[in-house]
């Protein structure tokens, strides 16, 4: 794998005017590059080969990684009119033409492969095209889920729309009233039955739902948390009743206290239940059919992956998954370089997601957001944003203003340059307009699957908006690009100041097929000195960090304790979680036991989470509480600390880790003065007003070592490329990485 280094690289800054390399002196470690050239035809240990996909809106990633850890990598359209099928086992082709295999002998070969399915559980949320679900829940709660919480007209809203609170509306809720079922049963706050459950009622209430069409059923019952012998029960019933109806349980997604995100969670995994079932399970019976005989597997939006069966039993789990496994990646990263501090960022052909590694662990979120529901389930923490290659610009006709997204053009049509039928223009016209983009690059990586953009259909597209607003069309394509830009510095901004942080103590690591293009526009708006866009690996990056996830099974329960807090009531809490999970885990052998504490100050809603030592006593319990108020600090400021008020624990949660042993592994680029990389020229436009200028044209593979890339150029690489400005300058790193800074 990368080997671990544990100083940040600044580049030294090359001096003179246009784009020139120099060759600095090695100062510090450097990012280790994962992909690599590689000598088909050389043996190679084929042992352990595992394949990791991705299914963006936009394109299907799949990256394989062979025993001896060399990575190879492939892209297709992705294909949402089959179920996703053709995108997945199209990049899965690509990649084995990449890595020297037959397809069939991929198949052969493959010890592992890993799907997330996150974009088909997401998309069936946001295009509301799940089960027919009905709802059973305590009676006299009936409408606990129309009514959310006050604040659901504008949950997952961004801010501009928030002012706009008039303007918004409730989502439509996703149980219509007349599927939800009141089944008399009542447990109280303690666990104690107040009203037995009359299971004759609830087979009656049952049979009504099933003879109404309901696919799926969600049960959660008032404080179940507490006592789920009745959720138990009634789970039974269903499942005797109507065998092939997908259930879901509140109290088996989570504990949380909160009756309207348990319901809402039991909702979701019921909603997107059936057609991920069927996804899955046509999706594995057609590797069977191709010779793959090993294990598929699922990512999770926690950060690890579980085994199919696991995951098809509560799909809600591998929604915004896709995304996590970039964030897993920048966790590996972050460790090897020892850049405590990183800012996550992957612009991809649909959406700009935006996470954050602090101190070498992913900021995680106790609460999930998704079409305007939130439901409290632990998992790594992904802002998305409608900015992406495929974002749509558009006129707003009352103000005859420019907007870009948040529609997006997607895999079908595309980008109007794709030459499929798309005519409105996107972000990605716009780059090819401007230069940004190789007009010779290719979009996808293996025979009839590859797009070869069309300029001359970009440069149409993106004339429909700059006439209307009398500018030139280059003019125009620069104000799309500033627009996405900005739309995605804000985004930035909503999380790292949002958390607390300042940007200007992160690095940021840009990937995504679109993100290099524009890192250097919105790190500058932020304040920030360093961009790493991690080889040409950047395009695919999510599909390897879901390829490096371990298996990880999770348990987390609300606590509402107040200082002081008690250590051997604490062990014993987790000492229960952690029975559960070993359970779980037991068929992958004896996983690795982690434990953490969310915990905030009395009458404060803000929560950090900290890690806790295994075998808690009062010094381990100390120690913790010593790390929060020092977290909290550095976070909000001296002042904010409230060293009178007493603490509370809000939630205790465990993880069960099994590493995967997967690694990747990649050669140092050349350490011997190189051709310079500069391969050509093209007019590029950087400033509104002005004329293009006359700008070198790097080869992104053929850099060397150390080799520094003065702006304004373009370093192109296979699947993407990096926009370097004027007063920016890119150095190659020993791991064969990008590594760009700014004359501020």
């Amino acid at each position: 794998m990368y080997r671990p280094t544990g100083i940040k690289l600044r580049p030294c800054r090359a001096s003179g005017t246009g784009s020139s390399i120099k060759r600095p002196p090695r100062r510090g470690a450097v990012v280790r590059r994962v992909t690599e050239e590689r000598d088909v035809s050389a043996e190679r240990d084929t042992a352990g080969v595992v394949a990791a996909i991705d299914i963006g809106g936009t394109f299907t990633d799949c990256v394989v990684i062979s025993g001896d850890g060399s990575v190879a990598y492939g892209k297709a359209l992705s294909s949402p009119a089959d179920d996703f099928q053709s995108g997945f086992f199209g990049s899965i082709e690509s990649a084995a033409t990449q890595a020297g295999y037959s397809t069939d002998e991929l198949y052969r070969k493959l010890t592992r492969l890993i799907s997330h399915g996150s974009t088909v559980a997401t998309n069936i949320v946001v295009e509301q095209k799940g089960a027919r679900v009905g709802l059973l829940t305590t009676r006299g709660h009936e409408d606990t889920i129309l009514m959310m919480r006050g604040l659901g007209r504008v949950t997952g809203e961004p801010p501009e729309n928030i002012l706009r609170v008039v303007e918004t509306a409730k989502p439509d809720p996703i149980v219509p009233r007349e599927l939800i079922r009141g089944v008399p049963e009542r447990v109280d706050s303690t666990g104690n039955v107040v009203v037995a459950l009359n299971d004759e009622v609830l087979e009656r209430q049952v049979r009504e739902l099933i003879d109404a069409g309901c696919e799926a059923i969600a049960i959660c019952f008032l404080w179940s948390i507490q006592n789920p012998d009745h959720e138990q029960r009634a789970k039974a019933v269903v499942q005797r009743v109507a065998p092939d109806v997908f259930v879901s349980v509140s109290h088996e997604l989570t504990t949380a206290v909160g009756e309207y995100e348990r319901t809402v969670a039991a909702v979701i995994d019921a909603f997107v239940g059936p057609r991920t079932h069927h996804y899955l399970s046509k999706l594995d019976g057609r590797l069977e059919g191709l010779g793959f005989g090993s294990s598929l597997m699922l990512m999770q939006s926690h950060g690890g992956m579980v085994p199919l069966q696991h995951g098809t039993q509560h799909p809600v789990l591998t929604i915004g998954s896709g995304p996590v496994g970039g964030m897993v990646g920048t966790q590996r990263l972050a460790e090897d370089l020892g850049v405590r501090d990183i800012i996550a960022t992957d612009m991809g052909g649909t959406s700009f997601d935006v996470g954050i590694v602090k101190d070498l662990e992913p900021e995680t979120a106790a609460e999930t957001v998704i079409g305007k529901y939130a439901y409290k389930i632990p998992a790594v923490e992904v802002l998305s944003i409608g900015a992406g290659g495929g974002s749509i610009a558009w006129i707003e006709p009352h103000s005859n203003t420019l907007r870009v997204g948040p529609q997006s053009a997607s895999s079908n049509p595309g980008p109007a340059c794709y030459g499929r039928g798309g005519e409105e223009p996107t972000v990605t016209d716009a780059n090819l307009v401007l230069g940004y983009l190789d007009p010779k690059a290719v979009f996808g990586t293996s025979g009839d699957r590859q797009i070869h953009p069309d300029k001359d259909l970009a440069y149409a597209a993106v004339k429909r908006v700059a006439d209307p607003l009398g500018l030139s069309v280059e003019d125009a394509a620069l104000g799309i690009v500033e627009i996405i830009n900005a739309k995605m510095a804000n985004a930035l901004e909503r999380v790292v100041v949002g958390r607390g942080f300042d940007p200007r103590d992160f690095a940021i690591l840009s990937y995504g097929g679109s993100g290099p293009l524009h890192a250097a526009g919105y790190a500058h708006e932020l304040g920030v000195d360093q961009v790493i866009v991690p080889g040409e690996v950047a395009s695919v990056w999510s599909a390897l960090g879901i390829g490096l996830s371990d298996i990880r099974y999770q348990r987390q329960r609300d606590a509402q304790l107040v200082s002081p807090f008690d250590p051997a009531e604490l062990e014993g809490m987790y000492a229960e979680m952690e029975s559960s999970l070993a359970e779980q885990a037991a068929e992958h052998g004896a996983p690795e036991l982690r434990r953490y504490a969310r915990i905030r100050y009395e009458w404060q809603r803000n929560e950090l989470e900290v890690a806790v030592p295994n075998a808690l006593d009062q010094a381990g319990l100390d120690e913790a509480l010593r790390t929060f108020e020092s977290t909290y600090e550095s976070r909000y400021g001296s002042a904010a600390l409230l060293p009178e008020a007493a603490l509370e624990i809000v939630a205790l949660r465990v993880e069960a880790v099994l590493p995967s042993g997967t690694r990747a592994s990649s050669h140092t680029p050349a350490s011997a003065p190189s051709s310079n990389g500069h391969r050509a020229s093209r007019v590029v436009h950087f400033v509104r007003g002005e004329p293009g200028q006359d700008t070198p044209i790097h080869d992104g593979r053929a850099l060397a070592l150390g080799d520094v890339v003065q702006g304004p150029a373009v370093i192109d690489l296979p699947t993407t490329g990096i926009v370097v400005p004027p007063g920016a300058q890119v150095a190659v790193s020993d791991g064969g990485n990008f590594i760009m800074t700014f004359n501020r």
